[in-house]
């Protein structure tokens, strides 16, 4: 117990020698605060934010990245200190990170800007069009069946720091423009959604994937899970979900109109991070006359991986918890050649918005599940939980393959969508409302015998 206490003297000590240092450094004495600053870590060396503040005492490089390894050392998550190592080490630019407070506003281009014609996809055969076949997961000639091998490689660690990027105008930036694309075969030119990477001449058929000016400060693909299926294959299994269902009409399948389905490679975010969950709580112990409740604290660590955020509004608000789930173990190395033919989009949604998304699901889901973490078996009042330590922040930007669409039934419109992975359909679909209600009525009825018929047995 004394030891307990002179270790909390001494992190006290620290942290006023810390505030001594600091307040030295800011005011120009960087002499006087290296002194506060040195003694700090000498009583608490888990002190990050003192080691941080150590490397802006000195100018000796090799110091410098000495004290900020340090502060992460203490703390894996000291933003600030990672950044500073980067800079430090060249893995980050200074001219690129954007000042203290500064914000990047939207560009609100008003006209579609032309894009370049980046890369086509030409048959070196017969001069035909070259498609992504999802069947042989290669390119094949739509003209005369020449097939191009496309080499697949896995995916194995796209995941890429976010402190090196957040704090840079590429991770506050999204695709906001339409496109303008003038058709190198037949010079024609139309109009691209915003932020389409892949195009098909509505003209002449040609394919292309394309590159406007606007992308020199947007986030490349790491990775991406090829289209699966053709449209035939999707129509089949979207007839086969409508078919489904105890409480669907009879006739959905029969009077299904204007059903289309659209595949696209969509945009996601992918993150994983650790978060250290602080808790303290008042806990039972004991029982009878002996119960007691006593303060304790304590922490907590979730890891989370596979933290999908869309970053399109091609998908329908309200729908990621409702998408059919990616085997993302599956992830190949992006190449353009996946893309011919098939539509593909740059993201809308920065990383910085994606990531502060991502970082409200897991602070939702870790106190969901601190209340059963911190006392396993005992009773807990008064919990207090601090959420905002996290460390191991870590992105990746990926296309995934889905076919999204929608039909009619009687006067409404129901959306759905099918993983282009697995097959897996989600949607909406209309109710046969007698039959509900029937239901409902026998299984009331049901339950009200059974009711009678104990109480007769009972009596």
């Amino acid at each position: 117990m004394n030891f307990d206490r002179d270790g909390e003297r001494k992190r006290e000590q620290a942290g006023e020698l810390f505030r001594l240092g600091r307040t030295c450094v800011k005011t120009g004495d960087k002499a006087l605060g290296r002194q506060h600053l040195l003694k700090a870590v000498e009583y608490d060396p888990q002190h990050s934010e003192a080691w941080l503040w150590l490397s802006a005492t000195t100018d000796d490089v090799a110091e410098q990245r000495k004290y900020l390894e340090w502060a992460i050392a203490a703390e894996p998550g000291n933003a600030q200190a990672r950044r500073g190592l980067a800079l430090l080490t060249g893995q980050l630019k200074k001219d690129d990170v954007l000042a203290e407070g500064a914000s990047v506003s939207a560009r609100q281009p008003v006209e579609a800007e032309p894009v370049r014609v980046r890369q086509t996809f030409d048959c070196p055969q017969c001069g035909g069009r070259l498609r992504f076949d999802p069947e042989l997961v290669d390119l094949k000639c739509e003209n005369c069946g020449f097939v191009e091998a496309v080499e697949e490689t896995p995916l194995k660690d796209g995941a890429r720091p976010l402190d090196f990027v957040l704090p840079t105008e590429r991770g506050q930036r999204w695709a906001e423009g339409e496109r303008l694309f003038t058709c190198q075969q037949c010079s024609a030119t139309s109009v691209l959604p915003v932020g389409y990477k892949s195009a098909v001449c509505p003209f002449c058929g040609k394919a292309a994937l394309v590159q406007a000016p606007e992308e020199a400060n947007l986030i490349t693909p790491q990775g991406l899970i090829p289209m699966g299926f053709e449209a035939e294959k999707a129509y089949q299994l979207a007839r086969e979900w409508l078919g489904q269902g105890w409480f669907t009409p009879g006739d959905l399948q029969k009077l299904v109109r204007n059903k289309q389905l659209y595949p696209a490679y969509v945009p996601f975010w992918v993150f994983e991070a650790n978060l250290t969950a602080k808790w303290g709580a008042e806990v039972q112990e004991g029982y009878g006359k002996e119960e007691r409740w006593v303060w304790r604290t304590g922490d907590y660590t979730f890891f989370y991986k596979d933290q999908l955020v869309p970053a399109s509004a091609v998908l329908p608000n309200g729908w990621q918890k409702r998408l059919p789930p990616f085997d993302l173990k599956q992830l190949i190395q992006f190449k353009s050649e996946y893309l011919a033919d098939w539509p593909a989009a740059m993201y809308t949604l920065s990383l910085a918005d994606a990531y502060l998304r991502a970082r409200e699901q897991m602070v939702k889901e870790a106190r969901l599940e601190m209340r059963d973490k911190v006392a396993p078996g005992r009773a807990v009042r008064n919990l207090q939980v601090t959420t905002d330590n996290f460390s191991g922040e870590l992105y990746k930007l990926v296309l995934l393959p889905l076919w999204i669409g929608t039909y009619h039934y009687g006067q409404h419109q129901y959306r759905v969508i099918i993983n282009g992975q697995t097959g897996q359909v989600a949607g909406d679909k209309p109710l046969d409302m007698p039959l509900l209600v029937f239901f409902i009525i026998t299984l009331l009825l049901f339950f009200s015998g059974l009711s009678a018929l104990l109480w007769m047995l009972l009596r």
